[in-house]
């Protein structure tokens, strides 16, 4: 029993000293993470929470850190995952951008009242679905792809369908020119 006590503080201290060392890593490549995730956002708010989910990723998955002679390659990695996770979530706001809706408050669009989500619900099912997926929920291809048990190819050319649906129903339905 006494030599279980003795290895658990010795387990604790080694995590502690971890946990130190991967604060003082982070400090020293703080501002490296930030170059870099603003290089790919192009924005420092967006930098700044990808750098924060960055550092909270690698602190959670510290364990899977073979070497801290590695880190910065690692710390790296995940900053250019949580960038460009970000950057494909704020391409999908440019596409309805790209509708060229009238200039309303984006509440009104969105919320279920709005000409936007009107013309939605007007799409065929097929064509609504992935929409929905994609716009509202957040969903990647990807991850649509498995939901719906389609072929990505088959998802992103309904999605550009829905698309060019939606442009005509506002266009026509909503007296835009």
């Amino acid at each position: 029993m006494l030599t279980k006590t003795v290895f658990n503080r010795s387990l604790s201290r080694t995590a502690s000293e971890e946990k130190e060392r991967f604060c003082t890593y982070i400090d020293n490549h703080k501002l490296n993470m930030f170059r870099l995730a603003k290089s790919i956002v192009h924005n420092d708010a967006d930098a700044e929470d990808v750098t924060s989910e960055a550092i909270l990723k690698a602190y959670r998955n510290l364990s899977d850190l073979r070497s801290f002679a590695s880190f910065k390659p690692w710390i790296m990695k995940i900053v250019i995952n949580e960038a460009y996770s970000l950057a494909n979530k704020r391409k999908k706001v440019i596409y309805l951008e790209e509708l060229e809706v009238p200039e309303e408050s984006s509440e009104s669009m969105i919320n279920e009242s709005g000409e936007l989500w009107t013309a939605v619900k007007k799409l065929d099912e097929e064509f609504r679905t992935i929409t929905v997926l994609f716009y509202y929920e957040d969903m990647s291809i990807k991850d649509i792809s498995k939901t719906l048990s389609l072929p990505t190819g088959t998802v992103k050319s309904r999605l550009a369908r829905a698309r060019q649906k939606l442009k005509v129903l506002l266009v026509n339905e909503g007296g835009m020119e």
